[in-house]
C-alpha cells in the first residue's frame, strides 16, 4: 500500500495526519466551497476596492452590486448597505457564493 501512494504520490487517507479538507486557492470560474471560500472573498474584495466606494453610489443612493433584481437598500443609506452585507453574509439561508460575495462587500468597503 505504501508503495502504490508513493508512486502516485496521493496520501494515505487512514494516516491521521490526513485532512482532506484543506483550503485552496479560487480561480476564476470555479465554484465556491467551503474549501476556497476565503480565497474568494479576498479576490472579490480587491475588485471591489479597485473600483471604489463611488462604484456602488448611483442616483443619490448606496445600492448592492450582487442583488440586482431588488435593489438592496432601498432606502439607499450606506449604514444600511453595511447592514444587509453583514445580515447575509451570516445567513444560513443563502447558498456560500451570495455570503461570499456579501463578505467580500463588508470586508471591501467596511467603516466610513
Amino acid at each position: 500500500m505504501k508503495r502504490k501512494l508513493a508512486k502516485t504520490g496521493f496520501k494515505n487517507p487512514y494516516d491521521s495526519d490526513y485532512d482532506d479538507d484543506e483550503p485552496y486557492e479560487y480561480n476564476s470560474g470555479d465554484d465556491v466551497e467551503d474549501g476556497n471560500k476565503e480565497s474568494f472573498i479576498e479576490k472579490e474584495a480587491q475588485k471591489i476596492r479597485e473600483k471604489g466606494k463611488a462604484a456602488y453610489f448611483r442616483r443619490g443612493m448606496f445600492r448592492c452590486p450582487y442583488c440586482t433584481t431588488k435593489p438592496k437598500p432601498r432606502d439607499g443609506i450606506y449604514e444600511h448597505l453595511m447592514s444587509h452585507a453583514r445580515g447575509l453574509s451570516r445567513s444560513a439561508d443563502q447558498v456560500i457564493k451570495t455570503r461570499a460575495e456579501h463578505a467580500a462587500l463588508l470586508k471591501a468597503l467596511g467603516p466610513i
